[in-house]
């Protein structure tokens, strides 16, 4: 899959500009501030989901501007398809979706065409912070391997958050809550076996070279365990009995004890058994680069394209062993990447075989 054209108008510091890069690896340099992160957000908000940085609807619009828009146009072998999305013309709170110019009501049918994975300096500290940054990164990846995993998620979360404020303010309500709890039982069972799908296959066919050596994933879930011992139907009668066992605590609380969304995952070195929370920030990014990296092999194996690939600064941390070999890496991947860097010098491994652009107060231009 190629990205053969992208068109932004008033996005973030984009007033209307139009790129066709005709590589499948494209290496974006300039200055801090430039539009380097901002141009791979556009890639990213073509997929299902938020974004790289998941920012609000309103503050994707040029100062000024009253909407926004993304357009690309690639191609798959001989197939060529279009996606768009921007804000709504009557409500700017609203996204919409176009796919070969026809509206798209559903995410998941993008999904089918389209995804996209990404490392940026912000998940530098993935294994220092809470857990939910960790569940967003695995998710991305089921996502793109499964679309209607995100699906499973937000009506998992939306059934959550009714319990909760059900809890809190009418308790005695039992039937209603039982009909949320089972709504929670269902989809935290397929979220949690989406999830513990993608680790196995992922441990079954890791990512490693000279360069990087292989990472395990490891996934923290109550009920991603029981599905591993147990039927799916036991173990949604196993959470509706413990959310209704929690009721009580749960409401002293102002949480749900017992769901898809108290999952957690890490990843280890798979040679020593040194986790990412006590690896250096080198080894870390070592880890989660090669985790993308086996990722979008994987992807290609079992859907027959990888998803694109966004690596905001991914050489920061990196020694130059590993760095060569990163980039040597990313022509077999057969994806779109896209790579961004301050400066030119340390891509040089690749040069013939990426395409390598200049961006400067939100232009682009071949360098």
């Amino acid at each position: 899959m190629k990205l053969t054209r992208l068109a932004l108008t008033d996005f973030r510091n984009y007033t209307h500009t139009v790129w066709t890069p005709d590589a499948s690896i494209l290496v974006l340099t300039g200055e801090n501030g430039s539009g380097k992160t901002n141009l791979l957000e556009a890639v990213s908000l073509l997929a299902p989901g938020r974004g790289l940085r998941g920012a609000p609807l309103p503050a994707l619009c040029r100062n000024g501007a009253n909407h926004w828009g993304v357009a690309a146009t690639l191609q798959s072998g001989l197939d060529e398809f279009r996606i768009g999305t921007g804000s709504d013309l009557t409500e700017r709170q609203r996204r919409t979706f176009r796919l070969d110019g026809e509206n798209i009501r559903s995410q998941a049918v993008i999904g089918q065409k389209f995804s996209c994975v990404w490392l940026t300096p912000q998940m530098d500290r993935l294994f220092q912070e809470g857990s939910s940054g960790r569940r967003r990164f695995l998710d991305r990846l089921v996502m793109a391997l499964s679309p209607d995993h995100g699906r499973q998620i937000a009506a998992h979360d939306r059934s959550v958050a009714s319990r909760n404020r059900l809890l809190s303010e009418r308790p005695s309500e039992a039937a209603w809550l039982s009909s949320i709890e089972d709504s929670i039982a269902r989809h935290a069972v397929a979220a949690s076996a989406a999830r513990l799908a993608l680790v196995e296959s992922m441990n079954a066919h890791p990512f490693e070279n000279d360069g990087f050596s292989a990472s395990t994933l490891h996934l923290d879930c109550a009920i991603s365990a029981r599905l591993g011992r147990q039927p799916a139907l036991e173990v949604e009668d196993w959470i509706r009995s413990s959310l209704q066992q929690s009721r009580d605590e749960d409401r002293l609380r102002s949480g749900t004890s017992v769901g898809a969304h108290r999952a957690d995952f890490t990843l280890s070195d798979t040679a020593t058994g040194r986790p990412a929370e006590l690896s250096s920030s080198g080894q870390q990014k070592v880890m989660l680069t090669g985790t993308i990296l086996a990722h979008a092999r994987l992807m290609r194996q079992e859907r027959g394209h990888a998803p694109a690939i966004l690596l905001d600064e991914p050489l920061l941390h990196l020694d130059e062993v590993r760095r060569r070999a990163l980039l040597e890496s990313l022509e077999g991947l057969q994806a779109p990447v896209l790579i961004t860097g301050t400066d030119i010098e340390p891509f040089a491994p690749i040069a013939g075989r990426a395409q390598f652009f200049s961006v400067r107060n939100g232009t682009i231009s071949p360098s």
